[in-house]
């Protein structure tokens, strides 16, 4: 969660207009003065960094009634806690929810290390037993769970406070949310949060609306809790139900700026897949919900466009929220050229801040994209903090960090940094065990490793990649979904060679608008893992071992990554079951449960 080091006063949305494009226009400039300072770094491919990292929700049992709920006061104590102790090996830091908690290595690893999944297994674990350990004292864990079950029920916490319990009417308590269901306090201190909250309703005119189809059980009934509302669906009215889900987030160091922008468009049609492969979030709001997978929760939730902007035949018409599947793709890699693959629907981006890009030497793609940064307002600023400064990137950071895209393109974060071009893969839910969250972890690291050095094309419209995102979605997506996938992702006569990465990724190609049609098809994610011989696609694990091999990975370490990715298999297979089926299953045959997708405190 970036930009958190200014904590002064912020401007209510009103206020803020009259500094809109101001901050836009300074914005813009940063972004040039990134791209000059670092348009022509180029680092060594074996010194390239990763890192992960994990939010956690902060769980207690609540001495009334015996059920396991959210602690409103969660960080405070971990961090009080934590001070005390000798932490070392990890970050703990803060998140958008007072319940929440996030962690990470307190050292990036190594692209190039062949240990470095087993070590961030090592560390996943430490870090949760260590958390854990200095706590449980105080009758607090941490779990990881993609969406917390009964977050917004009446009885979902407790807290320090014993004014929570007896605010009644939440709606008209809630300065800042107006919310029905879930108490402004549950917000991270920090003045962001709140800001954001406020600015997003008051710049849509009214509440977020989050809708997700209810689980249609025996004796589902609409009105049942708050189905008057929205009839068939689980309604949801505020930022806490989307950002406070939970996630596993994966950011890849690149060699230089064309490599970033070739990852960054690879990353886009794996975002899906994955995702369903992650799927662990079936519950909302007290709720058994018909979709297992969290990504459009918290997409409406911080959908800051008005309707007129929501609306198609509107000339300031923005297609999706500013949390989205990536739009559009950036690169100028021969993989990505033709235009048919760049079918988004595209935004009106600012023609002047185009123009200034170009003239800077960015390709029509790079400059689109940092221009699409723009058309979103800016949710949060600070009094004090208006003003440009050349030597900052504030301005820049504060809408590229409120841009929550499935991949995240990541310039270096200052002017003087010594970190290089960044992307980050965003789309996974995290996973209840830490071992399920390294097998995910062990999956994108191989998949990095031969999209850097083998000729692997994963390249897919935008517009099919928006459709697997949405059946990514879909209950039991992994085994029940098929996803539209690239039929044949080895190029040339020997795919182990990458001639463009040998040329420093400095080769590039003229776009064209050759007809694709023939070239994608429908696949499980079995297919994708493993291949299917009957469509005669090559799978992703056959890469993977093609290239432990050539690379002479040593024995125990191909041994982990056999594990990890037969875990995976299993899991595609339906042998294993994903988060999202293990809740539900434990959900329908609980003794308690009324067959009415209700998930009370005794289930």
């Amino acid at each position: 969660m970036g930009f958190l080091k200014v904590k002064t006063e912020t401007y209510n949305w009103e206020e803020s207009i009259e500094f809109q494009e101001q901050i836009k226009n300074y914005g813009i400039q940063q972004g040039i003065n990134l791209f000059n300072t670092f348009k022509g770094l180029n680092k060594k491919m074996d010194e390239l960094k990763w890192g992960e990292e994990i939010e956690y929700e902060v769980v207690t049992r609540d001495s009334r009634d015996g059920g396991i709920k959210i602690h409103s006061e969660g960080f405070q104590l971990i961090s009080r806690e934590l001070q005390k102790a000798n932490v070392e090996g990890f970050i703990y830091q803060e998140e958008f929810g007072s319940w929440m908690v996030e962690a990470v290595p307190d050292k990036p690893y190594k692209v190039y290390d062949v240990n470095a999944s087993i070590d961030a297994l090592h560390s996943l674990i430490k870090r949760r037993d260590k958390i854990n350990e200095e706590v449980f004292c105080l009758g607090i864990l941490i779990t990881s769970l993609a969406s917390f079950p009964n977050l917004g029920t009446k009885d979902s916490f407790v807290s320090e406070d014993e004014e929570n319990y007896e605010t009644e009417d939440y709606e008209k308590h809630n300065i800042f949310t107006q919310s029905k269901y879930v108490l402004d306090e549950f917000t991270n201190p920090h003045p962001r949060f709140n800001t954001m909250m406020q600015n997003i309703r008051q710049r849509r005119g009214k509440k977020v609306d989050i809708q997700v189809p209810l689980y249609p059980d025996v004796n589902t009934g609409v009105g049942k809790i708050d189905g008057d509302i929205t009839p068939g669906s689980i309604y949801m009215d505020s930022q806490h139900f989307g950002m406070g889900c939970c996630c596993l987030q994966i950011t890849y160091e690149a060699q230089n700026l064309e490599h970033a922008k070739f990852l960054h468009d690879s990353f886009i049609p794996l975002g899906p897949i994955f995702g369903a492969l992650s799927a662990s979030a079936p519950i909302y709001k007290g709720q058994l919900a018909n979709i297992d997978f969290r990504w459009n929760v918290i997409r409406d939730s911080v959908d800051s466009r008005t309707d007129e902007e929501k609306d198609p035949n509107s000339s300031n018409h923005v297609p999706k929220s500013r949390y989205s599947a990536k739009n559009h793709y950036i690169s100028d890699h021969p993989f990505f050229a033709n235009e048919n693959l760049n079918d988004g629907a595209k935004v009106n981006v600012n023609r002047e801040y185009i123009y200034r890009l170009k003239e800077e030497g960015m390709s029509d793609r790079l400059a689109y994209h940092f221009a699409s940064l723009f058309v979103p307002d800016a949710l949060v600023i600070y009094k004090g903090h208006t003003d440009y400064d050349e030597t900052m990137t504030d301005h820049f950071e504060n809408l590229n960090s409120t841009n929550w895209n499935s991949v995240r393109f990541k310039p270096p974060p200052s002017l003087d940094s010594s970190i290089g071009w960044r992307v980050e893969f965003r789309t996974m839910d995290v996973q209840i065990t830490d071992y399920e969250n390294a097998a995910l972890i062990a999956l994108m690291n191989l998949t990095v490793r031969i999209l850097n050095e083998f000729s692997v094309d994963v390249s897919l419209p935008i517009s099919l990649s928006d459709i697997n995102m949405e059946r990514a979605h879909q209950v039991d997506a992994v085994t029940s979904q098929k996803f539209w996938f690239r039929k044949h992702i080895v190029k040339g006569d020997d795919h182990t060679k990458n001639p463009i990465a040998r040329e420093s990724w400095q080769t590039k190609a003229e776009t064209c608008h050759e007809s694709l049609e023939s070239e994608f098809v429908e696949l499980t994610v079995l297919d994708i893992l493993v291949g299917n011989p009957e469509v005669g696609n090559t799978g992703l694990f056959a890469l993977f071992e093609e290239y432990m091999s050539l690379k002479k990975f040593p024995e125990e370490t191909i041994h982990y990554y056999s594990i990890m990715l037969g875990f995976l298999e299993k899991r595609a297979r339906g042998e294993v079951k994903t988060g999202a089926r293990f809740m539900r299953d434990f959900v329908l045959t609980h003794p308690d449960y009324q067959q009415d997708s209700v998930v009370d405190g005794n289930v």
